[in-house]
């Protein structure tokens, strides 16, 4: 399997993957807290594909990690949608968008150490 191919397998399961999810989450969120404008689908997809690529990071090698890295995981996450997220909270609602603009990298930067971490250690 060429690593063109594994990567194209990999995004055809994370971007579908990433929209249900999305949509899921939005939904059951909408209109909840104090804050419902903060697009609380997109920062599951990218925590939980973060944390993912913690754990591939620290356990596959090669073709393997290309097609769940590179093309599951980097389908699964979205910068673009964060990039347009922050852009429309910026002229809806301001707490919104400092919530959204700290909370989702930070939350992603610590799921991805502690994974990696935690499946390094256990890996040996």
């Amino acid at each position: 399997m060429t690593l063109v191919l594994a990567v194209l397998i990999g995004g055809v399961i994370g971007a579908p993957l990433r929209f249900l999810i999305d949509r899921a989450v939005t939904v059951r969120t909408a209109g909840v807290g104090s804050l419902p404008e903060v697009p609380w689908g997109l920062a599951t997809v990218n925590v939980l594909g973060s944390a993912l690529v913690g754990v591939l990071y620290a356990t596959t090698t090669g073709e393997w990690r290309a097609l769940l890295i590179i093309g599951l995981c980097g389908a699964l996450t979205t910068f673009s949608g964060f990039a347009w997220e922050t852009h429309r909270l910026w002229s809806v609602r301001r707490a919104a968008f400092w919530v959204t603009i700290v909370l989702i990298p930070v939350a992603c930067v610590v799921a991805f150490l502690l994974t990696w971490l935690v499946a390094q250690a256990l890996a040996g």
